[in-house]
């Protein structure tokens, strides 16, 4: 017996505000579930907890911190998309583009391009933490930077390790949970939704790649991340595939945490925010070039048909 969607019918704008309020309330369950499983798990009050988030210098903080920011990856992005998924079509899997075994040339020439855009995305990051606001936005600009200071911080403390048991646990936080999530939201069910609506896939890869960089809360990286953002849309639109953008965005990730990891030991010179950087214009304008020519390659090997995702 085929299974009944009950709230199929719902207009694309009316599934918006559902996935809004199901992410919403899937977000207060699992920091309030996080916290209270954590007051158990690491034998802390709540206070102690508290301060873990907020200054995490002991290796017990930590540990809490990486516990918390996975129990919080599966519950903001993971779990309200199956739920979606499973309230609005009687074929979640069909819905999500996860029930078909991608294209070996595209995964592989996705995982090419994650590389190819380095030099690029850098350079545009470099312009965008030269942006500054006006005088009398200067309390905003303010609190723009103590927020990129405390992300940077945070990540620090987040990456550092050094055994490789540690890289591996930091490579399935910081890359493959949040691979997953994150392209099950943003590419699986965002964009297709504002697809509906804008009756444009440019129009809707280009909203779903914004909230992307928007939601990261790193007003400095904003650019290169909404460039990411738009490369992992257009993987999906091309391919139909969520698994191509899933594993594209896992080697990005995952490379970030490999080089920091080998940086911080000593194995490497070059730091992770340096990691592909070129200050060669030729470098820079080749890097884009190169990026849109390997994105030709998989829009033609996966057929020009693409451009209509699936309801």
């Amino acid at each position: 017996m085929k299974r009944i969607a009950f709230l199929s019918s719902l207009t694309p704008f009316g599934k918006l505000l559902l996935l809004f309020g199901i992410v919403l309330l899937f977000a207060i369950v699992s920091a309030l579930g996080g916290l209270i499983a954590g007051i158990l798990l690491f034998n802390a009050s709540f206070a102690e907890l508290a301060s873990y988030i907020s200054n995490p210098v002991t290796a017990k903080a930590v540990s809490f911190i990486k516990y918390y920011q996975l129990v919080n990856q599966i519950g903001i992005f993971i779990l309200p998309v199956i739920l979606f998924s499973f309230l609005v079509s009687n074929n979640s899997g069909a819905y999500l583009a996860i029930d078909k075994i991608p294209k070996l040339i595209s995964i592989l020439v996705g995982g090419l391009i994650i590389y190819s855009i380095l030099p690029f995305n850098n350079y545009l990051d470099e312009l965008n933490r030269q942006l500054s606001l006006p005088d009398f936005l200067s309390g905003v600009e303010k609190w723009m930077s103590d927020k990129e200071l405390q992300a940077k911080k945070l990540t620090e403390v987040f990456l550092q390790t050094t055994t490789i048991g540690g890289l591996l646990i930091n490579i399935i936080i910081v890359a493959l949970v949040p691979a997953i999530g994150e392209e099950l939201l943003f590419r699986g069910v965002l964009l297709k939704l504002f697809n509906q609506m804008a009756k444009n896939i440019h129009v809707a890869v280009l909203i779903s790649a914004i909230i992307f960089s928007a939601i990261h809360l790193q007003f400095y990286g904003f650019l290169p991340r909404l460039i990411l953002g738009m490369v992992l849309g257009y993987l999906f639109v091309f391919t139909g595939n969520i698994w191509v953008p899933i594993f594209a965005h896992f080697l990005n990730n995952a490379s970030s945490a490999i080089v920091y990891y080998l940086h911080h030991n000593g194995h490497i010179k070059v730091a992770m925010e340096d990691f592909g950087s070129s200050s060669n214009t030729v470098y820079i304008i080749g890097s884009l070039l190169i990026t849109l020519w390997l994105m030709s390659i998989i829009y033609q090997k996966e057929g020009a048909d693409r451009f209509n995702i699936s309801d």
